[in-house]
């Protein structure tokens, strides 16, 4: 789906904040300041206190006529369809400051397809409790950072130490099927014991599936530890009286995060709305943080966020880079190493050989993948999970455990449980190693998502650009046009966000984790090379041309131009990219657009 423009933003704000014929030169003062704002922004500027002062007035004087809300119908204590979680009471206490009122779209918050099936469908304008840097939305100021836990009976005489603590390969575990404290457990052997809480849709027609039930679960003594997110446990014993102790673990893991700094979601342009909350947010602070210690979420410490919390902070989560391959022969630990005589073992008290095979290829290790395929695993069989080894692999870079699986006759194009198949998975996880060698093997580089979107179209959406350009070198078809708007891959390209806005310092630049990884540029050219169409028309009437000029991507503006692109084509309301670019306050686009023009005179 296409995106609305900055210019259309920008409309939209005039009409709202519109003046009478007559007004005096204050009012027209205040109007240009409030363009200059919106004009720095758009330029990546830091924003003086001036144009605070205007955004301020922009986003007082803006009236809203109701907040439409996605929130999750069943998943307690944060939200369900009744009002009662703590993000309904939140998001209603805010509602109430910017003095409009909630209406809810009830869907479940599922991991994938979120912002596509929501704010690009129009069902709503606002996501609650995202973690900061959440797909392609813009966000106001963190509101608190919380953690995950484990919850255990405080009359078991349980003491556990840490994540380390060798107690938890011995105790019943419940934890989430997606969940960041389940990957951290399996990183330290904890697999066997562990119970998973899979992905439910219908939470809400059965409570009895919702997350929070595994913390229950412990409370009735049918499990011994529950791995949970935290407000899980904080609710039930701060409001339930549960007998538990809640344990923080955000502490205990280096790589894997534990700690999240929770936000409100927007669309990408509306800056106004974004400034309308982070104002009211301010306003309420002390009773947002009321409502969540009443609900025992636990809060870690926050400087940057409304509510500062008290527990012990992990901080900034920073993995270096690193010879993969070097780190691939570390020697594993004697009590961790699973030989080919535990294997035995297990396999004669009754252990799955399908559930081991799928173990091994978490675990990456190749020699027993071989062994647990000769004794019989099923290549092609889901686990409990909804995945096939393939699928795994295909999402923990593991190039020569992905061939192995398809010598053994796994199904290039299974899908899983959800719908997606093994090349969908490495587009997910951006690497281009496993899509080429998929592709390689069979793998049907135009089969949809679920959704409807080809493998190329993902990446691009997901910022996935190591995987793009392995799908364009593999033969991607670089003219198949994704969704109702038919937006071509360069399109999509085109129109690519990499900017995030802080109030305090303007908008700025997403920087790469490694300089040396292909951006939206690498990408654009990539298409180009193979033939993309630089002047195709979308469903709706642009083409790249105007998305990059809309988007302030003055680099893809120039290499589309260079490939041949048109820059007097015109929209379907009859605006150059040119238009579009000076409307949005892109100044360096269109200074470069009539320099290229000027030179095309020549």
């Amino acid at each position: 789906m296409m995106r609305y423009s900055f210019a259309a933003a920008l409309s939209l704000l005039c009409l709202s904040l519109a003046l009478p014929a007559a007004a005096d030169d204050r009012a027209n003062k205040d109007q240009q300041r409030l363009e200059a704002a919106l004009a720095r922004l758009e330029a990546q500027l830091p924003l003086t206190s001036a144009d605070h002062t205007a955004l301020k007035k922009a986003a007082i004087a803006r009236k809203l006529s109701g907040l439409r809300v996605c929130g999750d119908p069943g998943n307690m204590p944060l939200s369900d369809i009744n009002r009662a979680g703590f993000e309904n009471k939140i998001i209603e206490l805010i509602a109430a400051e910017m003095g409009t009122h909630v209406t809810y779209f009830w869907r479940p918050y599922l991991e994938r397809g979120i912002t596509r099936q929501t704010f690009e469908s129009g069902e709503c304008d606002v996501l609650l409790d995202l973690p900061v840097g959440f797909e392609r939305v813009l966000t106001t100021e963190p509101i608190y950072r919380t953690t995950y836990v484990l919850a255990y009976r405080n009359d078991r005489g349980l003491k556990i130490k840490n994540l380390d603590d060798p107690q938890l390969k011995t105790l019943s575990i419940g934890t989430f099927q997606t969940s960041s404290l389940r990957t951290a457990l399996a990183e330290r052997g904890i697999r066997t014991n562990v119970k998973l809480h899979v992905l439910s849709h219908n939470a809400d027609l059965d409570p009895s599936v919702q997350p929070w039930r595994q913390v229950q679960d412990v409370i009735d003594g049918k499990l011994d530890v529950a791995a949970v997110w935290g407000p899980f446990a904080g609710w039930l014993k701060t409001m339930k009286g549960a007998p538990i102790v809640v344990q923080p673990v955000n502490l205990d893991e280096d790589d894997v995060p534990l700690e999240f700094d929770l936000t409100i979601g927007l669309r990408k342009i509306d800056w106004i709305l974004k400034y309308k909350f982070d104002l009211a947010i301010d306003a309420k602070k002390a009773e947002i943080e009321k409502i969540l210690r009443d609900y025992g979420v636990p809060l870690v410490q926050c400087s940057r966020c409304y509510v500062p919390g008290d527990l012990p902070s992990h901080g900034i989560y920073t993995k270096p880079l690193i010879d993969e391959q070097a780190n691939a022969n570390v020697p594993v630990a004697p009590d961790q190493k699973v030989t080919r005589e535990k294997l035995e073992a297990w396999l004669k008290e009754g252990v799955s050989v399908d559930q081991e095979l799928s173990n091994a290829v978490l675990a990456g290790d190749l020699t027993r993948v071989a062994f647990l395929i000769e004794k019989g695993g099923n290549v092609n069989k889901l686990n409990s999970e909804g995945y096939a080894p393939l699928h795994i692999a295909s999402r923990n870079k593991r190039s020569e455990i992905i061939t192995a699986l398809l010598d053994n006759k796994a199904d290039v194009n299974q899908r899983d449980r959800d719908g997606f198949t093994p090349l969908q998975h490495a587009v997910l996880r951006d690497l281009p190693d496993a899509v080429t060698v998929l592709v390689k093997h069979g793998a049907d580089v135009e089969l949809r998502t679920p959704n409807g979107v080809t493998p190329l179209a993902l990446a691009i959406l997901q910022n996935a650009y190591k995987a793009a350009i392995a799908l364009v070198d593999a033969g991607a078809d670089v003219e198949a046009a994704d969704g109702e708007a038919k937006l071509t891959p360069l399109m999509l390209i085109s129109g690519t966000e990499s900017r995030e806005l802080t109030l305090g310092a303007g908008v700025s630049r997403i920087e790469k984790l490694n300089p040396t990884d292909p951006g939206p540029l690498e990408v654009a050219r990539a298409l180009i090379a193979k033939g993309a169409k630089v002047n195709d028309v979308s469903g709706s009437g642009v083409t790249a041309l105007i998305l990059a000029a809309a988007h302030n991507n003055a680099p893809i503006v120039g290499a589309l131009v260079q490939a041949g692109a048109d820059p007097t084509l015109k929209s379907r309301d009859g605006q150059t990219p040119a238009d579009v670019a000076r409307q949005n306050g892109n100044t360096a686009v269109v200074s470069l657009l009539n320099l290229l023009s000027q030179a095309r005179r020549n």
